[in-house]
C-alpha cells in the first residue's frame, strides 16, 4: 500500500479504530459522501453543554424535545462505519447571546464584539459549568456516541482562562498557570468521573494563539501533562475562532506552509504518552503519512481537504493521490469570509449547494457535440464535466499548453496551491476523453466545421492598461511573475487588488523598495476576509514596503512615476512598473461565436472577471447540460 502508515490501526482507550485519519467537526452541509469518506474517526461539532448561551444553536442535544434528532443525526453520520466523537463546548464570553441584554460567563468582565456584556464567572457558576460538562459526555455515551472531544481550542471559555492575554482575573483563578488551569483541569476532572476509565476522551488544544500575550507552548505543556491522567487523546490545533486575526492561523491561507502544526504536535508528543493528532493545512496524503512516520503525531486531522474532495481517503487508501482534488485554503468555505454572500467551495461546486447540485456526474442519454474554446480552468473543468457525463469533447486552445492564467505560477511560494489545482486539472483532461487540440486558435468557421450541439467559451481576459502617458513600459501581473526582476530593484505597483498586494509582497520579500498605489481607500476590495486579513499580516511585516491609498498616477518616466494623493504631487522610484489594475473580458472575441449554435455559453473571466470559485462553477454548469 502507498500510504500504508495512514492505514495503520490504533486504539484509543477501549476504541479500536481501521486507520489514522480524522475529520474534523464541519456540520454544514453535511451529506452521505463525507460521511462515507472513509475516516477512522468523525467528529461530530459544535455539542453545547446544557447552559445558556453556550453555544449559539439554542436547545440542548440531549433534552428531550432533541434527542431524537441527535439520535437521527447519530446514525447518519455511523453509516460509513467510522466511530463518531462529539465535540462538547462552551463558547463563554465571546459568543453572541440569544437576547441583546443576555449576560455571557467568561473569565474576565468586559463587553464583547456582539455587545453582550460579559462577567467573571464565580467559584460556584464553575462548578456548574463542569457539572454541564460532565453530563454532556454521560448523555453522548449513553446515546451512543463513540468517544467525545472536550473543545480547549480556539478561544473558546476553558481557553479564556488558560490564555493569560484572555484571563485578566486577580483571584485564585487567574494570574499564573496554576491558577489559570484550574478551572479547566476540573472539567476533565468531572468529565472522567462522569463517563468512567473505559470511555474515549479527547481534547483539543490551541498549542498556539497567534494573539499578543497568548499562552506559550511551555505552558500548554505542563497544563496537558496535569491533565493526561484523565484523557485519551489530545487534538493539537492553534489560533482562535471569533478572534480573526487568530483565526487566519486557525485555517491557514496559502501565504502559511502546509502542515502548520507539526512542530507543536511534535513537542506535545515528545511530552505525552497518550496519542496526538494534529490539524492544519495537511493537505495531501504524502503530508499526512509523513506526518505518522516522523513521528509527529499518531493521527492526522483533515477539514477543508476533505470538502474539495470527498474521497480524499478513498483514493489516498488505493494509491490515487494524483486523482485527489487539491484544497486551495482558499477560506470561502467558512461563511464569515464571504459575510455568506458566496459560502462554499472553489474546488468542489456542490458543497453548499447540494440541494440542486449532485457531485456525481450522471451519464447522459444522448451523446452530443460538445466544443470548449480555452484551456483555462473554467474550460478545464466544463470540458472534464462534459466528458464524465459522456458527450464528445473537443477543447480549443491557443497557447502549447493547458492552465490559462494559472501558467504564470509556476515558482510562486505562496501559489503551491493553486499550481497543485492546476496541474491536477491537467491531468485528469490527460486521462479523460477529452480531444485536446492546443496550438490552436480558434475561428468561428473551424468551430463551425466540428458542428458542436453546445458550444462552451472560454477565452478569458486581457490585462487592462489605464490611459496615462508612458505607461508602455509597464509590466503586466503575467510579464512580473515569469520574467525575473533583479534584488534591490525599486518597484511600483498600481493597483492594490489581491493581485498588486501579492506582487507587492513577492517582491518586498525578495528586498526590493515597493511603492502600492492604490487609487481607492481599500486594498485586495473583492477578496475574501480570510485572505484580506493575511495579506494585510503579511504586507505589515515588508519595512521595505510603502502603501499608498486614494493616489492616483498621472504620469510614467523611465525611472520613476509621478502620483497625486489629496491634491499634492509626489514623485516615486519605478525602475520597474508593474500594472495589476484589473482584467477586461474578451467580450467582442467571444461575441463572434455566437450563432453556431443556440447552445452556446460563456464561462470565467470572458463572462465576468472573478476568481477560480466562479470559473470552477462556470465550468460545471455549462459541462453538465444534457
Amino acid at each position: 500500500m502507498k500510504f500504508a502508515s495512514l492505514f495503520q490501526p490504533l486504539k484509543i482507550n477501549s476504541l479500536m479504530i481501521p486507520n489514522r485519519i480524522i475529520s474534523a467537526p464541519m456540520n454544514e452541509a453535511l451529506n452521505d459522501k463525507r460521511v462515507r469518506c472513509g475516516a477512522g474517526i468523525l467528529i461530530a461539532g459544535c455539542g453545547g453543554v446544557d447552559l445558556p448561551n453556550a453555544w449559539f444553536d439554542p436547545g440542548y442535544l440531549f433534552a428531550k424535545a432533541q434527542i431524537q434528532n441527535t439520535r437521527q443525526w447519530l446514525n447518519f453520520m455511523r453509516q460509513g462505519g467510522s466511530a463518531v466523537s462529539l465535540e462538547v463546548m462552551h463558547m463563554g464570553g465571546v459568543g453572541r447571546g440569544a437576547h441583546p441584554d443576555d449576560v455571557l460567563w467568561g473569565s474576565t468582565d468586559g463587553v464583547n464584539a456582539y455587545g453582550n456584556r460579559v462577567k467573571a464567572m464565580t467559584p460556584a457558576e464553575m462548578d456548574q459549568t463542569s457539572a454541564a460538562f460532565a453530563q454532556t459526555c454521560r448523555d453522548a455515551k449513553e446515546l451512543g456516541f463513540d468517544m467525545v472531544m472536550l473543545h480547549f481550542a480556539h478561544g473558546w471559555l476553558p481557553a479564556q482562562f488558560l490564555s493569560p492575554a484572555l484571563n485578566h482575573r486577580t483571584d485564585d483563578y487567574g494570574g499564573c498557570l496554576e491558577n489559570r488551569m484550574k478551572f479547566p483541569l476540573a472539567i476533565i476532572k468531572a468529565v472522567r468521573e462522569a463517563v468512567g476509565p473505559d470511555y474515549p476522551v479527547d481534547l483539543r488544544i490551541s498549542a498556539k494563539e497567534w494573539i499578543d500575550g497568548g499562552i506559550d507552548l511551555n505552558e500548554v505543556l505542563i497544563f496537558l501533562k496535569q491533565a493526561e491522567p484523565y484523557l485519551d487523546m489530545v487534538n493539537v490545533s492553534a489560533g482562535q475562532d471569533m478572534d480573526k486575526q487568530g483565526n487566519i492561523h486557525m485555517a491557514t491561507s496559502t501565504l502559511e506552509p502546509h502542515g502548520v502544526n507539526r512542530q507543536l504536535a511534535r513537542a506535545i508528543k515528545q511530552t505525552l504518552t497518550i496519542p496526538v493528532a494534529v490539524v492544519g493545512a495537511i493537505l495531501t496524503p504524502q503530508e499526512a503519512a509523513s506526518v505518522i512516520e516522523e513521528q509527529d503525531a499518531d493521527l492526522v486531522v483533515l477539514g477543508r481537504a476533505l470538502l474539495a474532495d470527498e474521497d480524499w481517503i478513498h483514493k489516498a487508501e488505493a494509491g490515487r493521490d494524483a486523482d485527489i482534488v487539491p484544497c486551495l485554503r482558499c477560506g470561502s468555505c467558512m461563511h464569515w469570509t464571504t459575510d455568506r454572500r458566496d459560502h462554499g467551495c472553489s474546488v468542489n461546486p456542490a458543497y453548499m449547494n447540494g440541494s440542486w447540485m449532485s457531485s456525481e456526474c450522471l451519464p447522459v442519454k444522448i451523446r452530443k457535440q460538445v466544443v470548449v474554446i480555452g484551456g483555462g480552468p473554467a474550460g478545464m473543468k466544463a470540458a472534464l464535466t462534459a466528458d464524465r457525463r459522456g458527450h464528445q469533447v473537443t477543447l480549443l486552445e491557443q497557447n502549447s499548453s493547458l492552465g490559462g492564467a494559472l501558467t504564470i505560477f509556476n515558482q510562486e511560494p505562496h501559489k503551491l496551491d493553486l499550481r497543485r489545482y492546476r496541474d491536477y486539472l491537467i491531468e485528469q483532461i490527460a486521462k479523460s476523453g477529452v480531444n485536446v487540440r492546443l496550438n490552436t486558435k480558434a475561428t468561428p468557421e473551424l468551430v463551425k466545421n466540428l458542428n458542436p450541439d453546445h458550444l462552451i467559451l472560454a477565452l478569458g481576459g486581457k490585462w487592462a492598461i489605464p490611459p496615462i502617458p508612458g505607461i508602455e513600459r509597464g509590466l503586466t501581473p503575467a510579464q512580473a511573475y515569469t520574467n525575473p526582476i533583479p534584488n534591490g530593484k525599486s518597484v511600483a505597483i498600481l493597483g492594490g487588488g489581491a493581485i498588486g498586494c501579492e506582487l507587492a509582497l513577492k517582491f518586498a520579500e525578495t528586498g526590493c523598495p515597493v511603492a502600492l498605489i492604490e487609487q481607492g481607500s481599500e486594498l485586495h476590495r473583492g477578496e475574501n476576509l480570510l485572505v484580506g486579513l493575511a495579506l494585510d499580516e503579511h504586507l505589515k511585516r515588508c519595512e521595505n514596503l510603502k502603501i499608498l491609498r486614494e493616489t492616483c498616477c498621472l504620469k510614467v518616466n523611465s525611472e520613476h512615476i509621478v502620483v497625486e494623493k489629496t491634491g499634492v504631487l509626489m514623485t516615486i522610484p519605478a525602475d520597474v512598473l508593474i500594472i495589476c489594475t484589473g482584467i477586461e473580458p474578451l467580450s467582442e472575441e467571444a461575441d463572434r461565436f455566437y450563432g453556431i449554435t443556440c447552445h452556446t455559453w460563456k464561462i470565467g473571466d470572458v463572462k465576468r472577471p472573478g476568481n477560480i470559485k466562479a470559473a470552477t462553477l462556470d465550468g460545471w454548469m455549462a459541462g453538465s447540460q444534457d
